[in-house]
């Protein structure tokens, strides 16, 4: 029999709803620890059935269904091979946004219970790093052709997934209140802005090779020469 403390009904309705909040109110009642899938069939009155039809475990209901998701991500990334690699992994990353700014108060209760626990933070630290895993994997790909491909994919995954933490963590602190993905697009904004070189500090080698008997001091008046009549035009 089960022992979990008896709560208040549920609404009858999606069910899908009625296991997320009797899971959260469990949590936040006895801890997540102590709560077994039983106790929150029995107090959303459902069957273990209907729950393993909605959530493939406890966790799901905690961290989302970050299995479920990662899927779909993969998904996304997978067809967007002709895509700018860096607007592959934002449309990715915000996906995974969009997924926590659909439930504005189930993600803040699952936030504050997460950060209850070291056990459950690290727990999602796990979740966050298998994204990132997956985005450095997709990138470093993309730029195989390149020398420093493995570098910049990793830096380039690293720095996305640290924006959209940043992005949701301060929506979350301020009780999920604000527009999360204007925040969103003015970061990606920035990024960009940043990884960008601007032309102004672009500079163009030249190498030559020149006979032995070339004189220097020649040579560096034909040079400035050449950039006064550049600049001039």
């Amino acid at each position: 029999m089960s022992t979990a403390p008896v709560g208040p009904a549920l609404p009858r309705g999606d069910s899908r709803r009625r296991i997320t909040r009797a899971a959260l109110d469990l949590f936040e009642e006895q801890g997540y620890p102590a709560t077994t899938v039983d106790h929150i069939t029995e107090r959303a009155g459902l069957s273990r059935r209907t729950f393993f039809h909605h959530f493939p475990s406890k966790d799901a209901v905690l961290f989302l269904d970050h299995e479920h998701l990662i899927e779909r991500v993969r998904t996304r990334l997978a067809d967007a091979e002709e895509a700018d690699p860096v607007e592959a992994v934002v449309a990715a990353v915000r996906l995974v946004l969009r997924s926590y700014l659909a439930e504005p108060e189930v993600s803040l209760r699952r936030y504050r219970l997460a950060r209850s626990s070291p056990d459950l933070r690290e727990r999602e630290i796990a979740w966050v790093h298998r994204y990132q895993l997956l985005f450095s994997r997709y990138l470093t790909a993309r730029y195989a052709e390149r020398g420093d491909g493995d570098l910049l994919g990793e830096t380039q995954a690293a720095g996305l997934v640290a924006l959209h933490n940043h992005v949701l963590r301060e929506w979350l602190t301020r009780g999920a209140h604000g527009d999360a993905e204007a925040a969103f697009d003015e970061a990606i904004a920035w990024y960009r802005a940043g990884s960008a070189t601007p032309a102004a500090s672009r500079r163009r080698v030249v190498v030559a090779a020149f006979d032995h008997d070339v004189d220097p001091e020649h040579l560096a008046r034909v040079i400035s020469d050449a950039r006064g009549q550049r600049h001039g035009d």
